[in-house]
């Protein structure tokens, strides 16, 4: 009785598994197209819709191979799979296929297998239509259908790697002893020029003085340029020589420094009234004298010359004298 129990269960779940696997699966063959002249290639799509736990054996195809006798199977595409809605799945494969021998052909439904259950497509008709071809043709007619191109000469594909190699390792290498070479010549002449020699304060300011004088600006008329010409010079000599900014300070405090200077405390008389001159010619704009412009001028020599660095006597050579410019 067990038994007999037993049977009939596993008959109602094999049928219930059956009914399942027809409810649920679905397959589909489609060509796009089914004239085709000889040699002409279509697309047989094949489709399979299933559940996603179904483990189900898609179609034998062979590519290339022949999927029946007079059609050719050049090439099977993989499986493509899409995820659906309610754990449901939709595979896609693509079959391509020819034929070179005219006529109607019958293609078999395509098989899938889950468990003991078949599920065929449709099957499918192809006709191939024969290409027409005169009595009188030879092979000689027959032709490719397009010449045999030839490719372009192309240098670099007939030059090895290593040469190209070589001849970039060398053009670096090129550049880099260029540069290398100019910078050594650089610097050697830099180190064979002489340091420029500087003249000393009261060397420079009596020349710059003499060369004022020899333009003789005042006397053609060029008052205010020649006054500033001329307190620029005292600034610069003043600046060097007694180590003050000069030439950022008022000609009041130019003077004021000076007072402190023992080395300048008696001209700073000259300074005092070259600078007054120089005050009304700049913004009073008053005209001197001729004799004012001259013994202006004489004022700054005499100034630069009575501050001139004295010589200094030298103990250690027994009263040798030697001259120092500051």
């Amino acid at each position: 009785m067990r038994n007999i129990i037993l049977i009939i269960v596993t008959l109602a779940l094999s049928a219930l598994s059956a009914v399942r696997a027809q409810q649920t699966v679905v397959v589909e063959a489609v060509m796009d197209s089914s004239v085709l002249w000889m040699g002409e290639q279509t697309l047989i799509h094949l489709s399979l819709t299933q559940d996603d736990d179904m483990q189900i054996l898609p179609p034998q195809i062979e590519a290339p191979g022949e999927l029946t006798k007079g059609v050719e199977v050049i090439e099977l595409s993989e499986p493509d799979t899409t995820i659906l809605k309610n754990n449901r799945l939709l595979i896609k494969q693509e079959v391509l296929v020819t034929s070179f021998d005219s006529g109607l052909y019958y293609i078999p439904p395509f098989k899938y297998v889950f468990d003991e259950d078949t599920f065929a497509t449709e099957s499918l008709s192809l006709k191939i239509v024969p290409v027409d071809v005169p009595d009188e043709a030879t092979v000689a007619d027959i032709k490719d259908i397009k010449d045999v191109v030839k490719p372009p000469f192309v240098l670099w594909d007939f030059v090895p790697v290593w040469l190209l190699v070589t001849i970039v390792v060398l053009a670096l290498l090129a550049v880099a002893a260029y540069f290398a070479i100019k910078h050594f010549r650089n610097r050697k002449v830099e180190e064979v020029l002489p340091p420029a020699k500087r003249i000393p304060p009261y060397q420079l300011a009596m020349q710059e003085l003499q060369e004022l004088r020899e333009k003789k600006l005042w006397q053609q008329g060029q008052e205010k340029q020649y006054y500033t010409r001329l307190v620029d010079i005292l600034r610069q000599y003043i600046d060097s020589r007694f180590g003050i900014n000069a030439m950022e300070m008022t000609s009041s405090q130019i003077l004021d420094a000076l007072r402190r200077n023992n080395d300048a405390r008696e001209v700073n008389k000259y300074l005092n009234e070259i600078l007054a001159m120089a005050d009304f010619v700049k913004f009073a704009k008053m005209r001197p004298m001729p004799d004012d412009n001259e013994r202006v001028m004489r004022q700054a020599f005499d100034f630069v010359e009575l501050t001139r660095p004295q010589p200094v006597v030298d103990d250690s050579t027994d009263g040798a004298v030697k001259n120092e410019e500051k």
